[in-house]
């Protein structure tokens, strides 16, 4: 499949699946919007285990060498927005089809049961199994459970934010790879 015939992503949440707090995470649980090739919004869930959460960091990093000039207009965005709180006032300024304005503005849509925050789901879990990088985005892959892929689009922007959403989880849970702990992202 081509990055047109997949779902793109338009927003998520996400939390750390932890069983109690304090307890070491789990892995990530993901509430994704997406916008499907049909042109209709629908929602689902992705975990990643502890084990893949630096898999799909890494993925995600991929387009960085590449896209210096997008994650600087990212990176203009992400601080005009820290000035006015992520306010609408803000959000307001970028076109409607801006994929940071979506995001922050769909954001809201997607809860995060308290069963997702406590267990990983054998059957949402995701295993990343490729990235690739278009002219607009990333596609990220996942093996599944049922043995299919899934499969979306995400824009540049929503690839930055997915970046700096699993760097304050590996914080958050002490995430260590290779039993090292976390360096400096990008």
């Amino acid at each position: 499949m081509t990055s047109p015939e997949l779902p793109s992503i338009l927003s998520y949440n996400s939390a750390v699946v932890q069983q109690a707090r304090g307890e070491p995470g789990l892995g990530l649980t993901f509430h994704l919007l997406l916008r499907n090739t049909s042109g209709g919004d629908s929602s689902c869930f992705l975990q990643i285990d502890r084990r893949h959460i630096w898999t799909l960091r890494d993925a995600c990093v991929t387009v960085m060498p590449d896209n210096a000039d997008k994650y600087s207009a990212f990176m203009a965005k992400v601080h005009a927005s820290h000035q006015l709180n992520y306010g609408d006032k803000f959000l307001k300024t970028l076109p409607p089809a801006d994929a940071f304005r979506c995001f922050h503005g769909r954001r809201g849509e997607l809860p995060i049961p308290k069963s997702y925050l406590q267990a990983l789901h054998p059957a949402r879990i995701g295993v990343p199994v490729g990235a690739t990088q278009t002219k607009n985005g990333l596609v990220l892959r996942f093996a599944m459970e049922s043995a299919e892929q899934f499969a979306f689009h995400m824009p540049y922007d929503l690839v930055f934010l997915l970046i700096d959403t699993i760097d304050h989880a590996i914080w958050a849970a002490e995430w260590e790879r290779d039993g090292q702990p976390d360096e400096a992202g990008p």
